[in-house]
């Protein structure tokens, strides 16, 4: 086909999109460790990105020899998104750290640390892996729903993601901290100019950045499962962005730069979608990560994961306790029995976090999004209510912490 200038430009320009958002986290890769043999990485890091400029400019030909049906360019559109979302994930993190450590030099050090032996640690692949098996075998499970299959492959989905970034969490806060309080490891930090405050929140930060690079990953992955599942099922096919619709129509760009454009605004619009499910799921991981990390304090590491997981279920079970205690005060209002049940409902109620908050109902996971302005509403306020359940659960952490002899 004839490639026009144009249309050269354009599609080269997405490509070196891609190569500009990949700069910060390869230079963070090539000199991710401090060492003598900087030049040689400099070097290696600039051939790679002139060679990637090269590349961008003779991909728009190449592409359009192999790509000319409408359904394969916009598909093409939507995996550049996912690409593209990727690498500026991968950025959130390298400006977070560098942020955190021009603000917070000690605590960041303490977190950037932790972040690393996080990702380094084997469980960390490990439970992707399984998440990442789990999310991939969704689809082809027959779930026997006349018809809403997708909503539960959306359900667990989400479930997977949460549960991986838990456990992961969990037992990276016993190892990070636990271990490093029993095997005398922390005394070295703290002869160092680090109070404890900054070494448990540091760690807390770098722990909860970790599990959230393994769900922000997975999340990617999962998108595209969505968009499978659909295409896999023969629904109708999913309608692009009305906003998009209408700046192609008054557009007088190519055909085939139209599809590629409505492709990858496809992936945007579908991301907007999704992402409060992250965030909703995200917030329980920092809640329960955040008492892990202050058991860990206290406890070893098979008891800090038994005692969370014992929280987790009561916390997700909690309401069904209080339906019941008020049903049976409401039923026999004397007998011992119904008091005990209420009394230990309120309890759980009172003193465990609200998890029922954070799981990913019906509104996310339907077929029509909610209206925008009350689910926003809803989702900022729960996460506030997971921002403070966090700080309570750190500061107690940080109570248990300073009694606890470290010689």
């Amino acid at each position: 086909m004839n490639l026009s200038f144009q249309q050269w430009m354009i599609e080269s320009g997405f490509v070196w999109a891609q190569f500009l958002v990949a700069i910060p986290w390869m230079v963070t890769l090539f000199f991710s460790e401090n060492s003598s043999s900087d030049k040689p990485k400099s070097s290696a890091l600039l051939t790679t990105l002139v060679t990637m400029f090269i590349l961008g400019g003779i991909f728009p030909p190449i592409f359009h020899t192999f790509l000319q049906e409408t359904n394969s360019i916009e598909t093409a559109g939507r995996v550049y998104g996912g690409i593209f979302q990727t690498q500026l994930i991968l950025d959130t993190f390298v400006l977070t750290f560098f942020v955190l450590l021009k603000i917070w030099p000690k605590g960041g050090a303490v977190a950037q640390a932790a972040f690393r032996e996080g990702i380094r640690q084997p469980m960390f692949w490990l439970l992707s892996s399984l998440a990442l098996f789990a999310l991939l075998v969704s689809p082809f499970i027959p779930y026997f729903t006349f018809g809403e299959d997708l909503i539960m492959v959306k359900e667990l989905g989400y479930d997977t993601i949460m549960l991986a970034a838990v456990v992961f969490g969990t037992l990276a806060a016993s190892i990070s901290v636990s271990e490093e309080i029993e095997g005398r490891t922390a005394v070295t930090l703290m002869s160092k100019p680090i109070s404890r405050r900054q070494f448990l929140l540091g760690k807390f930060v770098g722990i909860l950045l970790s599990a959230f690079l393994m769900s922000s990953i997975l999340f990617v992955i999962f998108q595209s499962i969505l968009l499978y599942k659909h295409w896999l099922d023969r629904m109708d096919p999913v309608s692009n962005p009305e906003w998009i619709k209408l700046f192609l129509s008054n557009s007088t760009l190519p055909s085939e730069t139209k599809d590629l454009i409505n492709g990858l605004a496809f992936w945007a619009q579908h991301t907007l979608e999704t992402f409060p499910g992250l965030i909703l799921s995200f917030c329980q991981v920092s809640v329960l990560v955040s008492i892990s990390v202050s058991l860990a304090t206290r406890l070893p590491m098979v008891v800090n994961l038994s005692t969370v997981l014992v929280i987790y279920f009561l916390a997700h079970l909690t309401p069904v306790l209080v339906a019941i205690g008020e049903k049976a005060k409401a039923t026999d209002p004397d007998s011992p029995v119904s008091r005990l049940l209420g009394f230990m409902a309120g309890v759980f109620d009172l003193f465990l976090p609200g998890l029922e908050f954070f799981r990913v109902g019906p509104a996310i996971v339907g077929d029509t999004p909610p209206d925008f302005i009350p689910f926003a509403i809803y989702v900022l306020s729960v996460s506030f209510y997971g921002l403070i359940y966090t700080a309570v659960a750190l500061i107690v952490g940080l109570i248990l912490f300073e009694d606890r002899d470290l010689a």
